[in-house]
């Protein structure tokens, strides 16, 4: 054995020993979750770098490249080259070389470039067929071609078939043993040489020694070692679509919860708002009634919507983050919603679909609902990052088709998702539109700060702040008793308008119409014919049409003439005992006199008797005369719950600072020169020690002896081969029986390397 040889790194701990506080540092970094709890030395590092959990999430975000590398190293013989790896892949040398790099770098795969080893966790993350090929057989089979030619051209095509996956087909049952002689059909002449082997009677399989013969060498039929192209139209006016997009989007945010505080709906008893109402608000606001989910589902994600207690139900209602949000400038409002979108979990896009989860047929069946709590998805923000990095890949005023942004997305994440990250793809496509973040198809200027480490809706707010129009505070009134707003109102300005003119038409150009019922209306809110004629007078840029004068003065002449009273409050209870508790009760400043059994009245005005209702512990709920629910325009707003974001789940909500990898790479440091202190026959007794050397044990292969406690509470030591580490079991193979056991972990109680 040569000198480099016998100083070759035989395990993944062994290899992390040689790399240098820079290098792990680095893989702290990408691959965080190694370094919570700290490891106490590079062994334990190493077992919890090839765990199965911790490989899949790194393996996980490995583009296709990096996915067909290492499908190609768990495919090939060991050990593999650098070139063996190459022609696998059908890729030069130099494209392969830095793409290696990187999976050593993440520890999936350790070695150097004439032994590459991917770590056990690969190849069962991989499957037992990587890349369609089948089990690999012990037999020799000499010379190949010789052995498929005396099979005959019809068992080449069956090889031909079995080639490039899947390597398995049916066959009916032999009924007897087939050699070369007795061999008739295709398949038993194949049988026979060896060149497919039996499954199961019904099941033959390909082996991989046979697969990679008739592939040529190659692993796999085509690879991709670069990202799809994101070609697309060029569009020279996206920043100014997006921004009227952006607009438009503010403002059925504005109508939608406006029309919540008016009429709350009721919270389905599984979460969410009805299909009924979600329509009926969307006639109301002016949208379809996909846009208004979005735009519901929006606001509850910047916190703007909640439940509210009413009585005994609950209903959908404006929070009080939302009164905070009018008084914000119409770029940081566009900015907060974006922000809560971007980095929200909610996938927007599965409203009106039906469940396809788990659970009963009932279940499955479901519809899902807007605002409902299974809307939640950990896939949704990776997705929309990587379709807006896609937009900004194909470039300034490039709108690129949406199947090549899908194409571009699946090449980057290829074990995520399928077809469901697909569909985020193509949603994430609609809502950026929707927000304003696009504009024809093309990635708006504004919405680059989105792309940064981390995004903040001040910078947002900046970016898109020179194309948000300026509030006015006048208005246009016409002779056919219409306003039109000439850009977004002054909060204030809005308001009073809306008291007395009602919207007819929304967009950039609002149209408020007057009508005898509008002016009432403001009438009804306290306001006199004198003020309406001053608020106009100093409103409107231009002079106030006569017949807007005409009919502000009609509606006054005939306004109160008839007059009414508050006769009683009336409250209604099915409980009897209830309204008899509360004659008694003697609340202050309020009298009761009982109508009916489930019935009382009080001369005091509804809002004072709410209130000492409330002080003395009760819950009533206020009702229309047609018995709906009256929720008044002043009630207080309900405080906005914390959203779950991507932070709170995704790996960047654990990423380590400088200090914390620093204080990992010191820990590990002290942790093995401790362990090169310990004599070599000490056995490793704590848990995370001795995890750690049986898992070092099944990436090497080699000898370990342990100690073990049976359930009888008997102690034995063994001699094993360790093969598997996961869920709390070691497979390994026993010396003493020359077969596969298993062996629970808690019930090792010490290990120790074998030379």
């Amino acid at each position: 054995m040569s000198t480099s040889e016998q100083n070759r790194p035989r395990t993944l701990a062994e290899a992390l020993r040689t790399w240098d506080d820079a290098a792990l540092g680095e893989l702290l970094r990408r691959r965080p979750d190694l370094g919570m709890p700290i490891p106490s030395d590079t062994s334990q590092l190493a077992a919890r770098a090839t765990s199965n959990a911790s490989a899949a999430r790194a393996v996980n975000r490995l583009d296709e490249f990096g996915v067909d590398l290492l499908e190609s190293l768990s495919a090939l013989p060991e050990p593999v080259d650098l070139e063996a790896l190459a022609r696998g892949v059908d890729q030069p040398v130099e494209v392969v070389r830095p793409r290696v790099a990187q999976l050593l770098d993440l520890a999936l795969v350790w070695g150097d470039e004439d032994d590459l080893r991917p770590i056990r966790a690969v190849h069962e993350l991989l499957g037992p067929t990587p890349a369609g090929l089948g089990p690999v057989t012990t037999r020799h089979f000499g010379d190949l071609d010789k052995l498929i030619d005396e099979a005959g051209p019809d068992a080449r095509a069956v090889l031909e078939k079995l080639t490039w996956g899947p390597p398995t087909g049916s066959v009916e049952k032999a009924e007897r043993p087939v050699t070369i002689a007795s061999a008739r059909t295709p398949v038993e002449r194949l049988l026979a040489r060896g060149l497919v082997v039996p499954k199961d009677p019904n099941t033959v399989v390909l082996p991989r020694q046979i697969g990679l013969h008739l592939r040529g060498g190659r692993v796999l039929a085509s690879t991709r070692p670069v990202p799809p192209p994101l070609d697309g139209k060029k569009v020279s006016i996206a920043d100014r679509a997006a921004a009227g997009a952006a607009i438009d989007l503010l403002g059925l945010v504005d109508r939608g919860l406006e029309q919540l505080g008016t009429e709350p709906p009721p919270v389905l008893r599984t979460g969410g708002l009805g299909v009924r109402e979600l329509r009926s608000l969307a006639g109301k606001i002016g949208a379809e009634e996909q846009t208004a989910a979005a735009v519901l589902e929006l606001a509850y994600a910047a916190g703007l919507v909640a439940t509210v207690e009413v009585g005994t139900s609950e209903v959908w209602s404006p929070t009080s983050t939302y009164d905070d949000w009018l008084e914000l400038d119409l770029a940081h409002r566009w900015a907060q919603l974006v922000i809560a979108w971007f980095s929200g979990l909610r996938a927007i896009g599965l409203i009106g679909r039906r469940d396809s989860g788990g659970g009963t047929a009932a279940a499955r069946e479901r519809l899902i609902n807007a605002l409902a709590p299974d809307l939640e998805r950990l896939l949704a923000p990776e997705i929309r990052t990587l379709t807006l990095r896609a937009l900004d890949e194909a470039g300034a005023g490039t709108a690129p088709a949406a199947q090549a942004v899908v194409t571009w997305v699946a090449w980057h994440r290829p074990r995520r998702g399928g077809q469901f990250r697909d569909d985020l793809v193509e949603w994430t496509l609609t809502e950026a539109a929707l927000l304003g973040l696009t504009g024809l198809g093309a990635l708006a200027t504004h919405a680059h700060p989105l792309l940064s480490a981390e995004p903040a809706a001040d910078d947002l707010a900046e970016a898109i702040g020179p194309l948000m129009p300026e509030p006015v505070s006048e208005v246009l009134l016409q002779a056919d008793l219409t306003a039109v707003a000439p850009g977004p109102l002054v909060r204030a300005v809005q308001d009073e308008l809306s008291a007395m003119a009602n919207v007819e038409s929304h967009g950039g150009a609002a149209v408020y119409r007057f009508s005898e019922s509008s002016v009432r209306r403001a009438f009804d809110l306290g306001r006199t014919a004198s003020q309406l004629h001053a608020w106009l007078a100093e409103h409107s840029r231009t002079p106030v049409p006569q017949p807007l004068t005409y009919l502000i003065d009609d509606v006054a002449r005939r306004h109160g003439v008839l007059r009414l009273g508050t006769a009683s409050t009336y409250l209604r209870c099915d409980d009897e005992t209830v309204l008899t508790e509360l004659l008694s009760s003697n609340l202050p400043g309020v009298r009761f006199q009982r109508l009916a059994p489930t019935v009382v009245v009080s001369p005091s005005p509804p809002d004072i008797v709410l209130s000492r209702l409330r002080d003395a512990g009760l819950a009533p709920l206020a009702e229309t005369f047609e018995g709906a629910l009256h929720v008044t325009g002043s009630a207080r707003r309900s405080k906005a719950t914390r959203r779950r974001t991507s932070r709170d789940f995704s790996e960047s909500a654990f990423d380590l600072t400088d200090d914390q990898v620093k204080a990992v790479i010191e820990r590990v440091r002290a942790g093995d020169r401790v362990a090169a202190d310990r004599p070599d026959d000490e056995p490793l007794t704590t848990p995370s020690e001795t995890i750690a050397v049986l898992t070092n044990a099944a990436e090497s292969h080699s000898r370990t002896w342990i100690s073990y406690v049976d359930h009888n509470g008997t102690a034995y030591e063994r001699f094993v081969e360790p093969v598997r580490v996961a869920d709390g079991w070691l497979t390994a193979y026993d010396e003493a029986t020359d077969q596969p056991r298993t062996y629970a972990l808690h019930r090792i109680s010490a290990a120790r390397p074998v030379e």
